[in-house]
């Protein structure tokens, strides 16, 4: 831990100030005294919860980021698709909130255009975050609740929540929380996953009923599913689309699975475990995250489709 994170951290019970304490092994609220440990670097605020759905959340990414955990597989690609539209040069010097950050792939490739980069997850992903992003010079990681972020408020220029609010039971509640953090004028954007209607509809309808079942599977049985899952969508729709592409057949994104042309294998394989083992999903259509958004303050939103819905706005 870099000595002046400890400017940013505020503490979750009480959002006083924290003091590092002499064997530079834990921090100490200057209000209540509650004591945050460090461990292997990493402020750690967040304890096992008790809720069974926020337990399994928190066990699932874990397992996950643990897992697949090869930032490079979905690389540029992926950083393009989410960050298209902001002007990257905006953060020179800029203070940067990843909310959420898995495995710190986002986090990594930001940071050499901010100022600098909190990286905030309430997993054991943080670790892996750590290892893929937490050796830059401008990157800390924090294990910590999106629920409670123990950072100060009207701290940060920029935050970002990228595929985490939808599997969170009280989404407004986060990402208002998030909003606090932000400095006024400055700005939030997240990604949340899309409602579809019609036969796609009916597609996601036998998904979430498959998910009743899987989201209460061992991770190694699920993993091992969906590795035999993904082999068939490979061949079946992924390399089908590529040969129609290859055929000068005219694709469309919001084709189901079609992102999956763009990326290897192991992005797609990443994804259905991502699907079907977080207990909670929720869905959206554009009208759902712009109220959203306005509800919890944000000005100036917009919403854009990218295989989801990248909602952005200004505090």
């Amino acid at each position: 831990m870099r000595p002046d994170l400890i400017d940013l951290l505020r503490c979750p019970s009480c959002g006083a100030s924290l003091a590092a304490l002499p064997a530079a092994d834990a921090l100490a609220c200057s209000r209540c005294g509650r004591r945050v440990p460090i461990v292997d670097g990493i402020p750690r605020f967040v304890d096992v919860p008790t809720d069974d759905a926020a337990r399994r959340t928190q066990a699932s990414f874990g397992y996950e980021w643990t897992h697949f955990n090869d930032w490079s597989q979905s690389g540029e690609t992926n950083f393009n698709d989410y960050f298209a539209g902001l002007d990257l040069s905006s953060l020179r010097g800029k203070t940067v909130l990843d909310a959420g950050c898995g495995m710190g792939r986002h986090a990594r490739q930001i940071a050499p255009h901010a100022g600098r980069v909190v990286a905030l997850d309430f997993s054991r992903a943080i670790d892996q975050a750590a290892r893929n992003a937490g050796s830059l010079p401008n990157v800390d990681c924090i294990q910590a609740d999106i629920l409670a972020p123990p950072v100060a408020d009207d701290a940060f220029d920029f935050v970002y929540s990228l595929g985490v609010l939808h599997h969170i039971g009280d989404t407004e509640r986060a990402l208002a929380g998030l909003v606090k953090k932000v400095r006024s004028g400055g700005r939030i954007r997240i990604y949340l996953y899309w409602k579809r209607h019609g036969w796609k509809g009916w597609i996601l309808a036998l998904v979430t009923a498959a998910r009743s079942v899987t989201t209460r599977l061992p991770f190694p049985v699920l993993k091992a599913l969906c590795w035999l899952l993904s082999i068939v969508l490979q061949l079946t729709v992924v390399l089908p689309y590529r040969l129609l592409s290859a055929l000068g057949v005219r694709a469309h994104e919001d084709w189901p699975l079609f992102v999956y042309t763009k990326y290897p294998f192991n992005v797609l394989y990443n994804d259905q475990f991502d699907r079907f083992s977080a207990p909670i999903e929720k869905r959206y259509d554009p009208e759902d995250v712009k109220a959203l958004m306005a509800r919890v303050g944000l000005e100036e939103v917009t919403v854009r489709p990218c295989f989801g819905w990248i909602g952005e706005g200004r505090r």
